[in-house]
């Protein structure tokens, strides 16, 4: 994992009170309770850090933490399902 994806983890560990290693890569983002305002949040602490602009429904749904660690070391510019 590269520093990029490490702070990506850091950022969703962190808004969500979770502790180091209870972020599975593979589990639906949208099963850990994230609500609106906390895809929001991501989607703006994503944009500062990375200059990405993520779409927050990627939060809400069926995208996992490996999905946006995909698009977070491709560099894309825009993320959106």
């Amino acid at each position: 994992m590269n520093a990029s994806e490490q702070d990506l983890e850091r950022i969703i560990v962190e808004l969500l009170g979770l502790e180091d290693g209870e972020l599975a890569s593979d589990r639906p983002l949208g099963e850990l309770g994230i609500d609106s305002l906390t895809a929001a949040e991501l989607s703006a602490a994503i944009e500062d850090r990375f200059g990405l602009i993520v779409a927050l429904e990627r939060f809400l749904g069926e995208e996992t933490l490996a999905d946006i660690r995909r698009d977070v070391g491709g560099e894309r510019t825009t993320v959106q399902s």
